[in-house]
């Protein structure tokens, strides 16, 4: 029997359709869904709406975790299941819970506070069973290089791994299954 395996999208809920994040975005649902992944991702638009389109049009699965306390408990058209928490707490540990990838793109103080429970959670994984975090977009390198200067000690520095692109990704994943 195949074990299932999860993807986490993190990414801000903007409307902007034509943003170069929303259609990589898109491109890297596509891909999650080719290499077999189920996608959770918090239900909404922007980064959440386009890997749901990417993965859906794929044929792959699209997991919505919506939650009362943010308001609308309905989740973007293309969700193949949602799931609603009725708090933060819960919707988070729902995303964060038995996935394989977490991928990070643009967004705002909600994708930072699940990017930092996320790795607060997985740095306590052995390396082995550790979780790999992609943050897309070379914007991520003055963040995470003051994180690495004033507040991240050197030995968690592998914790996650800053990728400039779609492209970039779909190279680290097309790698890491042919070595698996």
């Amino acid at each position: 029997m195949e074990d299932i395996k999860y993807a986490a999208l993190f990414g801000g809920s903007g409307k902007d359709r034509n943003s170069k994040e929303y259609k990589e975005t898109i491109k890297i649902g596509s891909l999650l869904a080719e290499k077999g992944y189920i996608v959770k991702n918090g239900g909404y638009g922007g980064m959440m709406e386009a890997v749901s389109k990417g993965i859906t049009d794929a044929g792959g699965k699209a997991v919505g975790i919506t939650c009362k306390q943010v308001g609308s408990v309905q989740g973007n058209d293309f969700l193949t299941e949602t799931v609603v928490t009725e708090n933060l707490y819960q919707r988070l540990e729902l995303l964060i819970d038995k996935t394989d990838l977490f991928i990070v793109q643009k967004g705002g103080i909600g994708t930072l506070s699940e990017v930092f429970l996320t790795l607060d959670i997985i740095r306590k994984e052995s390396i082995v069973n550790r979780p790999k975090v992609f943050l897309i977009g070379d914007f991520w390198n003055a963040i995470v290089n003051s994180l690495k200067l004033n507040i991240i000690p050197e030995y968690e520095h592998d914790l996650f791994l800053v990728l400039s692109d779609y492209e970039e990704l779909k190279e680290i994943i097309n790698r890491t299954q042919e070595l698996s």
